[in-house]
């Protein structure tokens, strides 16, 4: 008589079970970021890239979406030349539900985001951006509903500026960023009203800044709820939760892509659990989609026609560093102060990132040395004020043309022009980077009478430095004069 009991017992344990299981359903989400034009997979490592991702993405049997948290071109010169536009046709081909911008998308004029957008034909959301004249881009959304496993998901993005100042709008080149609580309620109620039946932000933090998760427990409690927040902060490991909300990373640099599988209850759609795999794209274990490797073969072969062709020769290298001088910063010192034909020109050591060989120079030899989007900003100064700029440049890590620069026990004790002493009144007009002149506090803004940017990159000079003769050599040294310890 024990034997049927226990089997009642069983039979309904079981049903029971398989009822709870039948209340449960499961979407996942692949979530990217921080591609930067990393499209292709890295040979040597063998992992990363579309093509591999595509193979993975398809092979997931459960319902499914892609989305992507933007920065598409700042890490590659394939990003840098297309502006983008490599990595958002890439997006299109897996293809992707929606994509978020980023702020080093922002880098980009509107035109050539709106380019950059108009390349997809996956929505690219940017709920908190608007342009200088406070509307919103009309090439951008701020929030799209998608489907998965026959759910509508609501998808909207925001960027953040500075996670150490939240909540805070901020005037970027171009842009302004308005505060996050309010067009969090503004996307949240339009998708609300369109039948969204879970919520999704994308949050795309300043990769020069670091948001703790102290930061995300703060900034989520003055939000009306979202049900899932997609972070590409990289000290985001797992997903977590704060309050109602799920916190969970995305992939980042087109090496790994994460996989969140979502357990959403049958008769709600309510979230009830968020588990993140951080998947490496390995071309070994998943293979490469053929059809999306042409995509990014294209953009190869126009990169490396661009990048390969010549546009000058130096009979001699400019080493990054020689015996305590730069040689690479004294030629684009030089090619400032022709090019802006001022007095002089300064530039700090960390400007270039590699010299040059002796030999042809390439486009690509161009790019590899200045990677920075520096750009050269005219000044006008007077002769003591330039002198006690320079003194608060920490003037041993400048190059200069034009100047001779005195120092003993590393600070500067006099500056002279090539033909004598800088003369106190009178006004010298001088080129600098703009990099050289960030901050409130810079003492060259703060003691210029004028000054203001030309728009026209430094790598773009020393490019018409290179066009104007068929061959340069080493540029004369002795600008830096060191005494003392030093």
């Amino acid at each position: 008589m024990a034997r049927p009991a226990a089997l009642k017992t069983a039979l309904l344990a079981l049903l029971l079970c398989a009822g709870a299981c039948a209340k449960k359903e499961q979407v996942v989400i692949f979530a990217t970021g921080r591609s930067q034009g990393r499209i292709w997979a890295d040979a040597e490592a063998g992992t990363g890239g579309f093509a591999v991702f595509k193979k993975l993405y398809d092979s997931e049997p459960a319902p499914k979406l892609a989305l992507d948290l933007g920065n598409w071109s700042s890490a590659t010169r394939e990003g840098w030349l297309s502006r983008g536009r490599s990595t958002a046709a890439c997006v299109s081909a897996v293809p992707y539900a929606a994509a978020g911008a980023g702020l080093e998308d922002l880098s980009l004029s509107p035109a050539e985001l709106q380019k950059m957008a108009e390349a997809s034909t996956v929505p690219l959301l940017a709920s908190n951006l608007y342009l200088k004249n406070n509307k919103k881009p009309d090439f951008l959304r701020s929030q799209v509903i998608t489907q998965a496993g026959g759910r509508k998901i609501g998808v909207f993005s925001l960027i953040i500026h500075s996670p150490s100042k939240p909540n805070s709008a901020r005037n970027v080149p171009n842009y302004r960023l308005e505060k996050e609580t309010y067009e969090t309620e503004r996307a949240l109620k339009a998708l609300k009203d369109g039948g969204a039946q879970l919520t999704v932000m994308l949050l795309s933090v300043n990769p020069k800044e670091k948001a703790a998760p102290e930061y995300f427990r703060a900034f989520l409690a003055k939000l009306p709820r979202v049900d899932l927040v997609i972070t590409d902060e990289p000290s985001v490991k797992k997903a977590f939760r704060v309050g109602k909300t799920w916190v969970a990373p995305a992939g980042l640099e087109m090496s790994h892509a994460a996989r969140l599988a979502l357990t959403l209850e049958a008769g709600t759609g309510r979230l009830s659990r968020v588990r993140v795999k951080q998947l490496p794209l390995s071309v070994k274990k998943y293979g490469e989609d053929p059809a999306m490797l042409k995509v990014i073969d294209g953009f190869r072969k126009i990169a490396a026609a661009h990048f390969g062709r010549k546009i000058g020769r130096l009979t001699s290298p400019l080493p990054l560093e020689d015996h305590g001088v730069s040689p690479a910063a004294d030629f684009a010192a030089d090619c400032m102060r022709r090019w802006a034909r001022t007095n002089a020109a300064i530039i700090g050591l960390k400007e270039p990132a590699a010299g040059f060989e002796s030999g042809d120079v390439t486009v690509g030899d161009l790019h590899d040395s200045f990677p920075l989007d520096s750009s050269v900003v005219f000044v006008k100064i007077r002769g003591d004020d330039l002198e006690r700029a320079l003194a608060g440049l920490n003037p041993g890590e400048l190059s200069v043309s034009g100047l001779k620069l005195f120092l003993r026990d590393g600070a500067l004790e006099k500056a002279e022009t090539e033909t004598g002493p800088l003369v106190p009144g009178r006004v010298y007009h001088v080129a600098v980077p703009d990099s050289l002149v960030t901050g409130r506090e810079n003492p060259v803004l703060s003691s210029a009478m004028e000054f203001a940017n030309s728009r026209r990159h430094l790598r773009e000079v020393v490019g018409w430095c290179f066009s104007r003769q068929s061959s340069f050599s080493r540029p004369a040294g002795g600008r830096i004069i060191k005494a003392g310890a030093d």
